[in-house]
């Protein structure tokens, strides 16, 4: 079920008795949540009627009592479910038995003035689970998993729009940029753009790099561009800058890692006709990281990325280990490649 279409259902009073939010998105799940409670509670209502709970620490059937049980001072009930990996094949240990057949008889005759959620975090059902095709027969299910470029793209132009503001179009690509596409941290961002602008409602690119800071992962793509480009001298100035921040040598040498894996994966894949969308498929990996790794790696011959990434783990051992000055390894590291 499309996340605008059931909103747009919510807010004309068509409420489901049963909600599967799939996906880990947390300002969509935030989203819908904000959405339900207007629709279900007058303000006063809301704090006795609103309860959630976490299946890693509670049962299902104390969950269930409480679906069933008359709200309090108010018309409606809203019941939020975490983790329920009964619906996966995931085997957890608990101190209490998760009673299914208490759930099966909910989810065959729901309470009216109860509407409940259940926050699916997990990557799929398990298909063969009986409780799992009830769940899908009797439950709208709504995918809250991250959007696509594209979609994230047209969500945040219309905000902008919506709201009366004008972006040029270098800041709206620096913006998503800074915030990796992730509309949780857009729309926390374009906020402050927003108060910044907002008498000229217009947002240039200067506001957007004068008040988006650049994470440590932004810093270091910046370091590695100038590491595989050669131009080493700015690789180390950045490096004492971040230095002077409060970063860690040994942190920094962790994310290069990380980042130096992902491009050794992608110019692997690149090299057998991969595809981005077969890579994300692969990887598991957000989209617009592949796509930044896609282009950064195009160029670059897969024996330099192999020989940085060994020399990356053996600096690793050497600082942890106390053999060297991280300094001077690191120091060391960027002048050899």
């Amino acid at each position: 079920m499309s996340i605008e279409k059931e909103l747009n259902k919510i807010k004309k009073g068509e409420i489901s008795d049963v909600y599967v939010l799939k996906g880990d998105q947390d300002f969509l799940i935030k989203k819908l949540l904000a959405a339900l409670k207007e629709s279900l509670f007058e303000t006063e209502d809301e704090e006795f009627n609103y309860i959630r709970f976490d299946m890693n620490d509670t049962s299902i059937s104390t969950a269930i009592e409480e679906a069933q049980s008359v709200p309090f001072f108010g018309d409606h009930k809203l019941v939020v479910i975490d983790h329920p990996y009964f619906f996966t094949a995931e085997k957890k240990k608990t101190e209490f038995e998760q009673n299914l057949d208490e759930l099966t008889a909910y989810l065959t005759a729901p309470t009216e003035q109860t509407t409940l959620v259940f926050i699916h975090s997990y990557e799929k059902f398990d298909e063969r689970k009986k409780i799992v095709k009830l769940l899908k027969k009797n439950s709208t299910i709504i995918d809250v998993s991250p959007l696509s470029e594209k979609a994230t793209e047209n969500y945040l132009a219309q905000l902008i729009a919506d709201e009366g503001y004008g972006i040029e179009g270098s800041a709206f690509k620096e913006l998503l940029f800074l915030c990796d596409y992730d509309i949780s941290k857009l729309m926390n961002e374009v906020q402050k753009l927003f108060l910044y602008s907002a008498e000229t409602k217009q947002i240039s690119l200067d506001e957007v790099i004068t008040l988006v800071p650049k994470s440590l992962e932004h810093n270091i793509f910046d370091m590695i561009k100038y590491i595989m480009t050669g131009q080493k001298e700015f690789a180390l100035r950045l490096y004492q800058d971040l230095l002077k921040q409060g970063e860690d040598t040994i942190k920094i040498n962790a994310i290069l890692i990380s980042q130096f894996r992902l491009f050794l994966q992608v110019k692997m894949l690149q090299s057998i006709q991969y595809q981005q969308s077969n890579m994300v498929d692969v990887l598991k990996i957000h989209p617009y990281r592949i796509k930044l790794a896609y282009q950064e790696v195009r160029n670059i011959p897969l024996s330099k990325i192999g020989a940085s990434f060994d020399q990356l783990i053996e600096n690793d051992y050497l600082i942890k280990t106390g053999q060297m000055d991280k300094d001077l390894l690191f120091e060391f590291f960027v002048l050899k490649v």
